[in-house]
């Protein structure tokens, strides 16, 4: 799988565009995480919110969930990680450059 490069000069403003988007979407999570943190500190130690007597959130406790410790395995039985470990397909990733440096940025 070399290099391989295309010019896309004709198609510029759908990366501006992309850029745009992407600067847009990070906004929009501050402002979410912003207003669920202002949200939890309303319900406190409560699980529910009502708003004229409905629900309107519910902030309940998940179940636990369990997790190997893959590193602490592969140093104890490094048999049985290769033995269970599978490889997937590779995978493609969109980057996007910051083009006043060439090097992968934020937008």
């Amino acid at each position: 799988m070399g290099e391989q490069h295309v010019d896309i000069t004709d198609e510029a403003t759908l990366i501006g565009t992309l850029r745009l988007v992407r600067a847009q979407i990070a906004e929009k999570k501050e402002i979410e995480a912003a207003l669920v943190e202002k949200v939890k500190t309303l319900l406190g130690e409560a699980t529910e919110a009502r708003i004229g007597g409905e629900p309107v959130v519910y902030y309940r406790w998940t179940k636990p969930r369990e997790q190997v410790d893959t590193r602490r395995l592969r140093k104890e039985h490094p048999d049985l990680v290769e033995e269970y470990t599978r490889t997937t397909a590779p995978s493609r990733r969109l980057v996007l450059l910051d083009p006043a440096t060439g090097e992968e940025g934020r937008s």
